[in-house]
């Protein structure tokens, strides 16, 4: 009888121990839920980054940001044109640009707390009327990808005077000085009419990246000369510019 129990007992255990085998396997069988990685984007900040007669700059806040038209191939004329709105009228003379085409450009400023530091960046470029839409205020290129292309720009060295030229503009503002990569000079009529003033200078668009529908994310490296009124040369080095722009709208955001 006790031999009889023994037995009985040890089945019961090779039963309960199968049991619990065939369990764990399909315990084991059941798919898992896999919890994927979400990959985070990195936070793309918009900065200039500038050495300025050797000293750096770094301008990251916001501050301006803006598009407009000016006449290009300005030139004076002793009477006003009917029908015609002049882009300039100074030194008694009435100044007019060419009728059937237009300088468009767009613009945004960094800043930086100290020196009251302001930087300034424009991209002229001119378009013939029939390749723009007239805007509410504006006239507005029909392809905005002309602007920005990866690749070496010109310089607008005489941007809002005759506007022969069309590409890069800088300006900056530090330390109570007012500097810029254009023709030094008050007025259309007031300047030096120097054709080499950024002749050894470089500005190159090394990146432009689709962020997300029409949000482009651009890179560009330069070396430019900035000048007072007073035409005295201020040298930009190891120039880097990160931006997000938009391409339809040509907003930079």
């Amino acid at each position: 009888m006790t031999l009889y129990l023994i037995m009985n007992f040890k089945k019961y255990l090779s039963l309960i121990f199968f049991a619990s085998v065939i369990l764990s396997c399909k315990k084991s069988e059941e798919p898992v839920a896999i919890i994927p990685e979400i990959e985070s984007k990195p936070q793309i900040t918009d900065s200039i980054s500038i050495v300025l007669d050797g000293k750096p700059y770094f301008f990251k806040d916001g501050y301006s940001y803006g598009s407009g038209n000016t006449q290009t191939n300005v030139k004076p004329y002793n009477e006003p044109i009917p029908d015609r709105k002049a882009a300039n009228e100074t030194a008694g003379k009435f100044w007019y640009g060419e009728k059937d085409s237009i300088l468009y450009f767009t613009h945004y400023g960094l800043s930086m707390k100290e020196d009251w530091g302001n930087f300034k960046i424009y991209f002229a470029k001119k378009f013939a009327i029939s390749e723009m839409d007239k805007g509410t205020f504006l006239w507005i290129p029909k392809d905005h990808r002309e602007i920005f292309k990866v690749g070496k720009q010109s310089f607008a060295i005489d941007f809002e005077k005759e506007s022969k030229n069309e590409g890069v503009v800088l300006e900056l503002f530090i330390a109570g000085k007012q500097l810029s990569s254009v023709t030094p000079g008050f007025s259309i009529a007031v300047q030096s009419h120097r054709t080499d003033i950024q002749d050894n200078s470089t500005f190159e668009i090394k990146k432009l990246e689709q962020i997300e529908g029409d949000n482009y994310y651009i890179e560009a490296e330069f070396s430019m000369n900035l000048y007072d009124q007073e035409e005295k040369l201020y040298r930009i080095e190891k120039g880097y510019l990160r931006k997000t722009i938009n391409i339809t709208r040509n907003i930079l955001l």
